[in-house]
């Protein structure tokens, strides 16, 4: 069969360095290597970082730092991956190929849609379990997961906080979702991506620890503005799960690169950590009032939620705008890249991302306007 294109990431390597703006971007302002190395002996362990081959399922040192901030999780439950990406890629590919009698995976709508294309790409079949706006939330269709469930069903897929609606789902809703697979023996994989990347106080729940099915992906890309790392990992439930993993990785990029694995390790480091969410919150927190006024300015043509979470927002346009057409018009037109809802399974939304520099985001934001005003004139 002919491999089905991902839609979103093809159209942003296509148009993202030939913009000026580019807000299909979902994380914050990416650090810079220097703002990791605060010491003159960091900055000497790096160069004198001799560039072999990395221990192919992360480093100990580079594991211990992940499996901190998943209470009651040794080295031998995590597998580092080279991005978030892989980590999808890996774990849809495991649960395909050790679950031969269950061809059905359940996947969330709207959402970042990597572990949907890579189901159907596998010859499997994807059950929608979708979000809706009701009453000013995004609120999960549960009666419609729990019709969707059967024996046939491999896994769950869900993303929280969500990308592209920035939504929270609460311990009670996370609940749920659990309770309703373990009825049919059903694994749940959560891209747990944007966590400490929350508007609010506190963390956002995490499946961790609730099923002994769960799968967690992950990776520096987002919450930490580290993309450019590309790493990420798997949480398993147990050592024999990450074990299986790491044979399928072995066919894929082998290992983490080694000043990856180094750099992410210093990232995670507790007190490292903190400062980087830290900043994170700040820039989604101060860009989120700019999103917000200019929301406000545009609500003939534009409604959403507040995200609760991730420098995002998933804006429904009025009806009669073709959100395909309005995106494509404005990066020929404005030079603007934003995200149309069709790459989410959601006409009639654009997503737009909020996580840059303020000035840069600002400028942005008055193109599109320019590209509305044409709308409501």
């Amino acid at each position: 069969m002919k491999l089905e294109r991902f839609e979103l990431e093809r159209n942003q390597s296509e148009w993202e360095h030939h913009v000026k703006y580019n807000l299909s971007e979902s994380g914050v302002e990416p650090l810079h290597i220097k703002d990791l190395l605060d010491t003159q002996e960091l900055k000497d362990q790096l160069l004198d970082l001799q560039l072999g081959y990395s221990q192919t399922n992360g480093t100990v040192a580079l594991r211990e730092a992940i499996s901190y901030h998943y209470p009651g999780t040794t080295v031998e439950h995590i597998l580092a991956t080279t991005g978030g990406a892989e980590a999808n890629f890996l774990v849809t590919w495991w649960l395909h190929k050790e679950n031969p009698n269950r061809n059905e995976l359940i996947f969330l709508i709207p959402n970042y849609m990597q572990i949907s294309g890579i189901w159907k790409n596998l010859g499997g079949k994807v059950i929608p379990f979708k979000l809706k706006m009701t009453d000013g939330k995004w609120v999960p269709d549960f009666n419609g997961l729990r019709a969707a469930v059967s024996e046939k069903t491999a896994a769950i897929a869900i993303c929280t906080p969500n990308n592209p609606t920035g939504k929270l789902f609460s311990a009670e809703e996370l609940k749920t979702i659990v309770d309703i697979a373990s009825e049919h023996g059903v694994w749940v994989v959560s891209d747990e991506i944007y966590r400490g990347a929350e508007l609010q106080e506190g963390k956002a729940p995490s499946v961790h620890g609730l099923y002994d099915k769960v799968l967690i992906t992950s990776s520096l890309s987002k919450a930490y503005g580290l993309p450019g790392l590309r790493l990420g990992w798997v949480v398993c439930p147990s050592p024999k799960t990450a074990l299986e993993l790491w044979a399928y990785s072995d066919y894929t990029t082998i290992c983490p690169a080694k000043t990856s694995d180094w750099l992410g390790t210093l990232a995670l480091q507790p007190d490292i950590q903190a400062n980087i969410e830290k900043r994170t919150r700040q820039v989604i927190r101060e860009n989120w009032v700019v999103m917000e006024k200019w929301i406000a300015k545009h609500s003939g043509l534009m409604t959403t939620i507040p995200p609760g979470a991730s420098a995002i927002c998933f804006i429904k346009l009025k009806d009669g705008i073709n959100s395909l057409d309005f995106t494509m018009q404005l990066k020929k037109e404005k030079s603007v890249l934003i995200s149309p809802g069709e790459h989410f399974e959601m006409p009639g939304y654009i997503r737009i991302g909020f996580g840059s520099e303020k000035e840069y985001l600002e400028l942005a934001l008055k193109k599109i306007s320019e590209l509305l005003d044409a709308y409501s004139s």
